[in-house]
């Protein structure tokens, strides 16, 4: 007795029904664990034979870059955010229990604090660049100045019935009134003779700095200041600002940032980095490369075997995976040509 054959339509949807079924099995436990291993490893074993200029274009990667660090809106409830993350971190109570020594270790401070004392290095150069700027050997003189200035003020005062304080009070309005040019003159040559002060106290500080001796007991200063600090909770901090100014500290960071982000040295900074990361590799396999920043292929497939089930349930228990899958997979056996070959 001969079958009747199948109608297409009912033959797809059958189909498809069975290939829905089977994918939603796929997601389920051991097995969708087991086949992101598989396809992980399958994906790894080409990554040698694609290097980073087949599989990414340089000025897309700098556009997306731009996207992201420059032309992306920021939400006006990220300053309110930073108030809050501000407020956590001062109220942090393990901020109470752990002490400076349990975050930086010894070896780390020791290391940091003797590069610092180092001669030709940071703090030389620092001061160096400071005590030759002719801006702050002005600061310098403008301050003896003001307090030698408040200083006379004061002791004037204090001596203003005096005969010798009212005989001075006299000269210099005379000198206000009748030479004004000689007054100014006068203060300038003050100025002149603290300035030539000041640069004379700074030689001393450049002696200080070629004197081995200085950097020894400087440098013994720092690590005996560090046998103390190491001993402090994290929350001595507090002793030193509010929680108002570290929200102000944050706000203002933000703040900066805005700036920043609209100038174009970030923009220029982001063009040069992309362009040395692809001449550093452009020519290298994604597998080079992976290996250079240390992201294994046990690495790659740990993580996602962590993650990855936990994200298929979610899909599965809400009904997203299944409608995704029918979705597509309907086009498919839907279609004209497999109508057409289930017809035949």
């Amino acid at each position: 007795m001969a079958t009747s054959k199948k109608d297409p339509t009912t033959l797809a949807d059958a189909l498809l029904e069975a290939q829905v079924a089977f994918w939603m099995q796929q997601l389920k436990g051991k097995k969708f664990v087991g086949l992101v291993e598989d396809e992980v490893g399958r994906f790894y074993d080409r990554l040698d034979h694609i290097a980073l200029n087949a599989a990414a274009d340089r000025e897309k990667v700098k556009a997306t870059a731009r996207r992201y660090a420059v032309d992306m809106e920021i939400g006006g409830a990220i300053p309110e955010l930073f108030g809050e993350i501000a407020r956590l971190i001062f109220e942090f109570p393990a901020s109470r229990s752990t002490r400076v020594g349990e975050v930086v270790s010894d070896a780390v401070a020791t290391e940091f604090i003797e590069k610092i004392f180092e001669q030709g290095g940071v703090l030389d150069h620092t001061v160096t660049n400071i005590r030759n700027s002719a801006a702050f050997k002005h600061f310098l003189s403008d301050v003896v100045f003001t307090v030698l200035k408040g200083y006379l003020l004061e002791q004037n005062n204090l001596m203003k019935f005096g005969s010798v304080a009212a005989g001075t009070r006299k000269v210099r309005e005379w000198l206000s009134s009748k030479a004004p040019e000689l007054s100014d003159s006068l203060e300038d040559r003050v100025r002149q003779l603290m300035d030539s002060g000041v640069s004379g106290s700074l030689e001393m500080v450049n002696e200080a700095l070629d004197n081995e001796q200085y950097r020894e007991t400087a440098l013994h200063s720092a690590l005996n200041f560090w046998d103390v600090i190491r001993d402090w909770p994290l929350a001595a901090y507090k002793d030193y600002i509010t929680e108002q100014d570290l929200q102000e500290f944050m706000v203002l960071g933000y703040e900066f940032w805005l700036n920043f982000r609209d100038t174009d040295y970030l923009k220029s900074c982001i063009d040069a980095g992309v362009d040395f990361f692809f001449d550093k590799y452009g020519e290298q396999s994604l597998q080079a490369l992976l290996d250079d920043i240390g992201v294994s292929r046990d690495m790659v497939v740990e993580e996602i075997a962590n993650y990855a089930p936990d994200l298929a349930n979610l899909l599965v228990s809400e009904g997203l995976a299944e409608d995704f899958i029918r979705r597509h997979l309907k086009r498919f056996f839907h279609s004209k040509k497999t109508l057409e070959l289930l017809g035949t």
